[in-house]
């Protein structure tokens, strides 16, 4: 099977164990401010896609051996400084905005359920997908690629209107981007995405009362595009070009 058609497969399952696992939640009345289960959905259809077509020899790697400590600081202060720095900008030039208020079990309970989700996540985005798709063509197609499909993801934005989600897109993209550069020379280990994407997660907590605004979106969503620009052109003989890196299960 050709690879654009692993990867429409795989995000058609992705839907699929989402409004599942939505459902599961309902039944269950867990409360998706702890834990959410659809976020497991890429996860879960990555597992069905690695048992599928294990000719591919994709392996997801989870290890903490091997990175170099400045990019565990990349992966978790660059998401939350764009929050931040928009946070006071929105509330020196927009309208006042507070950070919710929240209890200290209640918060770390919080970080524990985002931490858990953002691992569910990228199983299937970063560790399946988007290194498949490195591999099989280029850097900047698997980030564009994913980083679409990640946005559209999130369905329920539609709500906020097209733009807002033009913009959400292309903070996706932006994040794919970033998450690509940090894993291109670790194998792409699922762990640093997992870090990253928990920041991100952390920085909506943080602009929460803002984030459905489309002025946050669109801020939000230039910074970042802008930044997988300057990663394609900063990389760009690596990233005009596939990559065929060994896939190494860790421990």
């Amino acid at each position: 099977m050709k690879i654009f058609k692993k990867i429409g497969l795989f995000f058609v399952i992705t839907f699929v164990f989402t409004i599942l696992l939505s459902g599961v939640q309902q039944l269950m009345g867990i409360d998706p401010a702890q834990v959410s289960l659809p976020q497991f959905g890429p996860g879960v259809a990555a597992l069905v896609m690695l048992r599928l077509f294990r000719k591919d020899q994709v392996k997801l790697t989870v290890t903490l051996r091997g990175i170099h400590p400045l990019k565990y600081l990349v992966a978790v202060v660059l998401p939350l400084v764009v929050p931040i720095i928009l946070f006071l900008v929105y509330n020196q030039f927009v309208a006042p905005i507070s950070i919710p208020s929240i209890s200290g079990t209640a918060f770390l309970m919080m970080l524990v359920g985002i931490m858990l989700g953002a691992f569910g996540e990228e199983l299937g985005w970063r560790g399946y997908a988007q290194n498949l798709l490195t591999r099989e063509r280029n850097h900047v197609v698997a980030f564009l690629v994913v980083g679409i499909l990640w946005g559209v993801w999130h369905i329920g934005y539609f709500q906020n209107g097209p733009i807002f989600m033009l913009f959400f897109v292309f903070s996706t993209i932006g994040y794919s981007a970033v998450m690509g550069w940090l894993v291109q020379d670790a194998n792409s280990n699922v762990v640093l995405p997992t870090l990253f994407h928990f920041s991100v997660n952390v920085g909506f907590f943080i602009l929460q009362e803002a984030a459905a605004d489309v002025r946050i979106a669109a801020l939000n969503g230039l910074v970042w595009i802008g930044t997988a620009v300057l990663i394609a052109l900063h990389s760009k003989k690596r990233y005009q070009s596939a990559n065929k890196p060994q896939f190494v299960a860790g421990q």
